[in-house]
């Protein structure tokens, strides 16, 4: 059986808020040819910042966060602006986020932080070189505390539970393979 899309039977926009919103979509499947409803929540893109100073440093942002009530430990990220391309958008929420600014920024790639109910995409981009170029400067929604951390430890604090966003990880996983793949192609 080869798999295909599932046409749009129909689409009803359910919830508007100023960042999302939800809609409930009938979509056809081809193998039984019966409707299904799905909710999807329609949002604009995000990217993330994997951003590293020369000492190797991964610079991170605490905040609350309402979904699990706690404070999480988090790589600089936020959403595209519309009519903003990724890049612009990485190097703004970085230097909002965490007061740091790079000497070079690398897109690592993108990934679809949920394809069962989000339509979005999200972009990682390496920041090399980072340095601190003023204060954070916070949304109204947000307060954020910078974190230094050696880069090796950041994979111990996730085995620890202590950085445990999906997305960030998602972020530092991309640059994990980023690097292994520069290792691998590096002149003996």
């Amino acid at each position: 059986m080869t798999l295909r899309p599932w046409p749009l039977v129909r689409d009803e926009e359910l919830l508007r808020y100023k960042v999302f919103a939800v809609h409930k979509t009938h979509r056809r499947s081809p193998r039984t040819e019966q409707d299904h409803g799905f909710f999807l929540v329609h949002t604009l893109d995000w990217v993330n910042v994997v951003a590293l100073t020369d000492q190797e440093e991964l610079v991170l942002v605490r905040q609350y966060r309402p979904g699990p009530d706690a404070m999480t430990l988090e790589i600089p990220g936020g959403c595209v602006d519309p009519g903003e391309d990724f890049g612009t958008a990485a190097r703004r929420e970085l230097r909002e986020e965490s007061g740091y600014v790079a000497r070079e920024f690398i897109r690592l790639g993108a990934v679809n932080p949920n394809p069962a109910l989000f339509n979005n995409t999200i972009e990682t981009w390496l920041a090399l070189g980072c340095t601190r170029a003023g204060d954070v400067q916070p949304d109204p929604g947000e307060d954020l505390e910078v974190v230094m951390v050696p880069l090796a430890e950041a994979e111990a604090m996730a085995a620890r539970g202590e950085l445990n966003h999906a997305l960030a990880l998602s972020g530092l996983y991309l640059y994990r393979l980023w690097r292994d793949q520069r290792a691998r192609a590096a002149p003996l």
